[in-house]
């Protein structure tokens, strides 16, 4: 359920007669009148009765005002006196910041995340427009990358839960190489993007280890009523540290590679490089790139984009792999 600014802006005005700390208890009528003088608008007694309701309603769907009535004094207030829908206050430079932070999130909101994130991202839209109504939020000036219908992606909502909520999972894996579907277990850990596609890293009871599991080929995922099994924040950030991409190549340990790029790859290297410890060496010719990393599926896929721009030096083993 959306909360819309004709609303929004009620719920303001209720807010503040609420807080007033010198008209204590207003009546629901004294409350009309506020918001008919804020607004240029009476709203029907019903309309603000209906409001106090959904204020009172647990987030998402509404701000658990704690709105009661007091039958001794004949009026409305809040049990928590220090409560406002408004949360902290903001410095000017809190409200730029969060500007910007809303057209990020606007500009990735709608394919990214789940029904219940867009709700909230609505909900802070709303308070945005009310507060801030000079600002263009409907301006684009950040455009990301998505493909709507992305197979599984329905199922970020539950993958985000089981890594928050530290709960095991059960799903149907499909393997493209091997052509197959196959059960497995999954104690989640995080949910990472590369390259547009998400991914899920956990470790998985099968392998005894941790595994990444695209969520292209994630089909059925169920919450699971068993121990969770945790990996250290450590092994997880290894993991991932000396990797370019997800899926590493079995059996290879970090190592160094090197290779060798024509002046126009070079520049591109040069300006997004690959991976944090690359080092360079120009020459006539081009440019010798040095990496010190974990061999990935993505990073060969990487190095092949670039066909005869790009030579492997180093390691051997990798030179024979890109050739075959």
């Amino acid at each position: 359920m959306s909360i819309s600014k004709s609303a929004y802006r009620r719920y303001k005005v209720i807010d503040s007669v609420l807080r007033n700390k010198s008209r204590k208890y207003p009546s629901i009528e004294e409350i009309q009148t506020a918001c008919e003088n804020a607004l240029d608008l009476k709203p029907s007694l019903d309309t603000l009765e209906k409001d106090f309701r959904n204020m009172k309603m647990p987030e998402p769907d509404g701000f658990d005002a704690p709105i009661a009535y007091c039958r001794q004094n004949r009026g409305y207030h809040y049990k928590d006196p220090n409560f406002s829908i408004n949360g902290v206050s903001l410095s000017y430079k809190d409200v730029d910041s969060i500007k910007e932070a809303l057209e990020i999130l606007q500009s990735i909101g709608s394919s990214r995340v789940s029904e219940s994130f867009n709700y909230a991202l609505n909900k802070i839209l709303v308070s945005y427009k009310e507060e801030f109504p000079d600002g263009n939020s409907m301006r684009k000036i950040i455009e990301t990358e998505s493909i709507s219908g992305s197979r599984g992606f329905e199922h970020f909502e539950i993958l985000f839960l089981a890594c928050k909520n530290k709960t095991p999972l059960s799903f149907t894996h499909y393997s493209y190489q091997k052509r197959r579907f196959k059960s497995v277990i999954v104690h989640p850990v995080l949910l990472k993007e590369f390259d547009n596609f998400w991914y899920l890293l956990g470790y998985s009871e099968g392998h005894n280890a941790l595994r990444t599991f695209g969520f292209d080929r994630v089909y059925e995922p169920m919450l699971l009523n068993r121990k969770f099994i945790p990996t250290s924040a450590d092994i997880v950030n290894n993991y991932y540290k000396d990797i370019y991409g997800v899926y590493p190549i079995e059996n290879q340990p970090k190592q160094e590679i090197v290779i060798f790029t024509s002046p126009l790859v070079s520049n591109y290297f040069e300006a997004y490089p690959i991976h944090g410890s690359q080092t360079s060496k120009k020459n006539d010719r081009g440019c010798v790139f040095k990496l010190q990393l974990v061999p990935s599926v993505e990073l060969l896929k990487l190095f092949r984009s670039y066909g005869s721009e790009l030579i492997v030096l180093e390691p051997k083993w990798l030179i024979k792999e890109l050739k075959n």
